[in-house]
């Protein structure tokens, strides 16, 4: 467990129906919080009479549970408030929230959509300042590097707070069972893309229809995304979600070795025929149920699977594993992004004080995250919540794995705030590269090289539009803001490297 607390010291939307009625009491009554009686007083103490009702949405589904049970803690402590909580998927929420703030409806709270940087939300006149609401007890009860200007920060002003510890989200669970039963060692996971794919096929054979090599949520195209991203740098492509434009090559490069060889590895996955079929038609949340269930050997995602797995499928036998590398071996990391944007204060709310006593609770109340942690959720920006709350022996191993092939990677945001003018003006490809895969893995698209390279070219006249508009606006940024020469890809990139840059 020392080996864990210094990990955790060094890894420190749609539905259009939805958009209307994403905030009502309808809708709260869909995710099991009608008629919770929730939050507090006009002076954040508790001492107010007014009912006052606060809306909360976010994509949170594996925390369910005990947010449900923390809302209903919250409303017994704070009777004057009634929270409405809504939980979507994640590519449900990007879509519906927006939906939502331009019908005048936006909630109280909700998160930064993923597909948005910060900056941009605020510069739109998302969010408004927690500062006003929120104490410097309460600031500092966070774990360094939480609150980065660029990331949760703006021009001085927090916006925003994390959902969790930024770790990988593709490592890869197993099935042990399955490994068995197809003959293979649950003890000594595939390493390399040959030994995956080979073990994906051979678990397929073994369940002759009734159980697969391997199962995604290949509805999200997030997911397929992610996936790109995080397992084509560790053959070093420097491919991050950070930026469209590779840390290696400096360029928009979906069409390098890396990349290639990764949707190879897919595409031969899918020709083997071990994918799930029905994985082009199912959401993240359903794939994971599919696993648990024992219909597949593999599936690649995150953290919070844990907890969710082990309360709901308690005779389910796994382990996790690090993303197969090329047979050639590992050049490069699993990107790590420090701090991340999460939940924030919409700028409408007419309840920011009971909003931010919403806040402190979940953060600070001595309940959530302590959960959150326990249940095998995540992992929390809280001081000492970590180093206190891990109890399962998978999340242990999750940490070493994103110990040992994960590295913070640099981001130009940090580098120079102005950058965020850049991805505001930034217009993505389609279909991206998740979209490509994911047509890759149905047998859709044949030749993912060609397309590729079409992509890469587009995004590099997109980006370089971008950089235009931005620059046309008086911002002080430019190419070379994006380009981050001293960067190692087995090393983290520090503070000292930022002011090292020439």
């Amino acid at each position: 467990m020392q080996n864990m607390k210094s990990t955790l010291r060094l890894l420190s939307v749609g539905l259009l129906a939805l958009a209307v009625s994403a905030c009502s009491a309808q809708q709260s009554a869909v995710n099991g919080q009608e008629g919770v009686n929730a939050v507090n007083d006009g002076d954040t103490q508790g001492g107010g009479s007014e009912q006052v009702v606060l809306q909360v949405m976010d994509w949170s589904d594996s925390s369910k549970a005990i947010r449900e049970q923390f809302n209903k803690q919250f409303v017994e402590k704070y009777p004057n408030i009634k929270v409405q909580y809504t939980q979507l998927t994640i590519d449900q929420f990007n879509n519906t929230v927006l939906t939502a703030i331009q019908a005048g409806e936006a909630p109280d709270l909700f998160p930064v959509p993923s597909t948005m940087k910060l900056s941009t939300a605020v510069a739109q006149g998302w969010f408004q300042p927690l500062d006003d609401y929120i104490d410097e007890e309460f600031k500092s009860a966070f774990v360094d590097g939480t609150f980065t200007e660029g990331t949760t920060v703006k021009d001085g002003k927090i916006y925003s707070i994390p959902e969790g510890q930024s770790l990988p989200t593709t490592l890869v669970f197993y099935n042990k069972k399955l490994f068995k039963e197809a003959g293979l060692d649950p003890e000594n996971p595939p390493k390399t893309y040959t030994e995956f794919r080979e073990a994906a096929k051979r678990i397929t054979e073994a369940g002759k229809g009734s159980y697969y090599g391997i199962v995604e949520g290949g509805k999200q195209a997030g997911r397929w995304t992610s996936a790109i991203q995080d397992g084509s740098s560790l053959a070093g492509s420097g491919l991050t979600a950070s930026s469209p434009v590779s840390l290696v090559t400096n360029e928009t490069s979906y069409d390098s070795k890396p990349v290639t060889e990764l949707f190879r590895l897919f595409q031969g996955i899918a020709e083997d025929g071990s994918y799930h079929p029905q994985t082009a038609a199912i959401t993240a949340p359903e794939a994971r149920a599919l696993f648990a269930q024992g219909q597949a050997g593999f599936i690649v995602q995150g953290a919070w699977n844990v907890g969710v797995w082990n309360s709901n499928a308690s005779d389910l036998d796994y382990g996790v594993m690090a993303p197969p590398l090329p047979d050639s071996g590992r050049v490069g990391s699993l990107p790590l992004y420090g701090s991340q944007p999460w939940i924030g204060l919409s700028a409408k709310s007419k309840h920011p004080a009971e909003a931010a006593l919403y806040l402190k609770e979940l953060y600070t109340g001595g309940y959530y995250q302590e959960q959150f942690v326990e249940k095998g959720i995540g992992f929390s920006v809280v001081k000492g919540v970590n180093e206190n709350h891990i109890k399962m022996p998978q999340l242990e191993k999750y940490y070493e794995i994103a110990k040992e092939y994960g590295r913070i990677v640099p981001n130009p945001i940090v580098r120079n705030a102005q950058t965020a003018e850049v991805f505001a003006a930034f217009k993505d490809v389609h279909p991206n590269a998740g979209e490509l895969l994911a047509a890759v893995v149905s047998g859709a698209l044949k030749d993912p090289e060609a397309s590729l390279s079409k992509l890469s070219g587009q995004l590099g006249e997109a980006w370089g539009a971008a950089i235009k508009t931005a620059k046309a606006k008086g911002t002080n940024v430019s190419a070379e803001d994006f380009i981050f020469s001293n960067w190692k890809l087995l090393e983290d990139y520090t503070a000292e490297d930022y002011q090292s840059l020439p």
